[in-house]
């Protein structure tokens, strides 16, 4: 718990201010037009031996999607069953004469939301060939100018962004709307932690952000094994014009 304590110490001196994922030089743009429903998927970090792209299996098809650690990318066709695998292809088939696979993670779209994310976060020790647990999250209620924040560490997170204020638990996803503007919003944000049964918190790291109407923001706070040390990053999440 000690060397705990003294990396996030570590995180809140050495860190610059925090622009989120935002890269101002490249301009986003929304994916290709998809009928029906729609999903992305986004990975917290890929557990060893995953590597981007992955597969995913949707109604007997396979596609691969990369999961970049920075931004969404393609979005996926959401089957009437509303069941999205990412899976390992094997050569062999059953005795049906159909394919086989090892299931990583299967995430199921509730019947009625219309466009999701799909946030998978690696869990050691799952029964194999198991190797994420899967949230998804309703983009209808995560709209431009909002920022989600996912807190898979073992401590408590505290963020404030603007007036607004929330604590995130282990493993909880919160999102943080800040109210509708037009353009970019320059916010002053904060984040900060606290250890089990202990009342007071210590900060990670505090700065201003640039907020746009156009983009929706993910914040990711983990723990890096092998920096020995807490972690966060932001995944940027282009906003769909046409909807």
């Amino acid at each position: 718990m000690l060397s705990i304590i003294r990396s996030f110490l570590l995180i809140g001196i050495i860190l610059s201010p925090v622009l989120f994922a935002q890269d101002l030089d490249k301009p986003l743009s929304p994916d290709k037009e998809e009928k029906g429903r729609r999903t992305w998927i986004v990975a917290t970090s890929l557990p060893k031996g995953i590597k981007s792209p992955v597969t995913v299996l949707v109604e007997g098809k396979l596609s691969e999607v990369r999961l970049s650690k920075r931004s969404v990318g393609t979005a996926i066709k959401v089957p009437k069953d509303g069941l999205i695998q990412v899976v390992n292809p094997i050569p062999i088939l059953t005795e049906e004469g159909k394919p086989s696979y090892e299931v990583y993670v299967s995430a199921m779209i509730p019947e009625g939301v219309k466009e999701s994310l799909i946030i998978l976060v690696p869990v050691p020790n799952l029964k194999a060939p198991l190797k994420f647990k899967a949230r998804v999250v309703d983009l209808d209620k995560f709209r431009g100018g909002n920022a989600l924040f996912v807190n898979i560490t073992k401590l408590e997170i505290g963020v404030s962004l603007g007036t607004k204020k929330i604590s995130l638990k282990t493993g909880q996803i919160e999102i943080i709307d800040i109210g509708e503007f037009k353009g970019t919003k320059n916010v002053t944000v904060s984040y900060h932690y606290r250890l089990p049964k202990e009342k007071e918190w210590k900060l990670l790291s505090a700065s201003t952000v640039a907020l746009r109407s156009s983009l929706r923001e993910i914040l990711i706070f983990s723990y890096n094994a092998e920096l020995g040390q807490a972690d966060y990053h932001g995944i940027t999440f282009y906003v769909d014009q046409r909807r």
